[in-house]
């Protein structure tokens, strides 16, 4: 997407950066992510648990519960591309769904089956704070999805700072998450590990709807963000 400059850029702490402009760039609202990113999300996270779940419960049966999940990532995932979309939050999951389904199988086990997302989304969390740690924060990956941004801008201290910042406190809470889940799967079963799952997936919206905010406030004097519906 093209973008104009519209002036001169300041740092965080108010010194002046004669040498870069300020860009234009479109950036969805948090209204237009609920509309259009939200439901994405929910059915990236939700699909292939609920689809195991829903096989599973009335027929007691692993390996149906591990096809239906399984085949529910994979049509999520096919349609995101058929889309044109990279769809990286639907490969991860299809990613972890596979593992899942390898380990379930081979254990005949639905607690090792339900146990690795839980785990998966540790080593998830560990990749995000490890990202941040070899500077190179997962954050502004996943933005990219989301709005371009000049070359010159993400190179300055300020874009590296708040990315940071923002894969972190990603980082953290899939951390946190995993362990709950766990926990939660091991003490009350599988039935509440699902609703637990409902339950996170409705917090990594509310975490991307506040890294929004959070990104909208503190990259403000470094491009000028003008409101556009988020991407299809």
């Amino acid at each position: 997407m093209p973008t104009s400059v519209v002036g001169k850029a300041d740092s965080a702490y108010g010194a002046p950066m004669a040498d870069l402009d300020v860009a234009a760039v479109e950036m969805p609202t948090s209204s237009g992510l609920l509309k259009t990113v939200g439901p994405r999300l929910m059915l990236d996270i939700l699909a292939p648990p609920i689809a195991f779940y829903g096989a599973w419960k009335p027929t007691d049966n692993l390996l149906l519960g591990v096809v239906a999940g399984t085949a529910a990532s994979l049509l999520i995932y096919a349609y995101e591309r058929r889309q044109g979309r990279p769809g990286l939050i639907a490969q991860v999951v299809l990613i972890f769904v596979l593992a899942a389904a390898v380990v379930g199988v081979a254990t005949d086990s639905t607690t090792a089956y339900l146990v690795q997302p839980a785990a998966l989304g540790a080593i998830n969390g560990l990749i995000w704070l490890g990202s941040v740690a070899l500077d190179k924060p997962l954050a502004a990956t996943f933005a990219r999805e989301v709005f371009p941004v000049p070359e010159e801008i993400q190179a300055t201290e300020d874009y590296r700072t708040v990315f940071r910042r923002v894969s972190l406190y990603f980082g953290v809470f899939f951390v946190v998450a995993a362990a709950i889940q766990l926990a939660v799967l091991l003490a009350l079963g599988v039935g509440a590990f699902v609703a637990v799952r409902v339950v996170d997936a409705a917090c990594i919206l509310g975490m991307i709807v506040w890294s929004v905010r959070y990104i909208t406030d503190r990259l403000g004097h470094l491009i000028d963000l003008v409101p556009a519906a988020a991407a299809d």
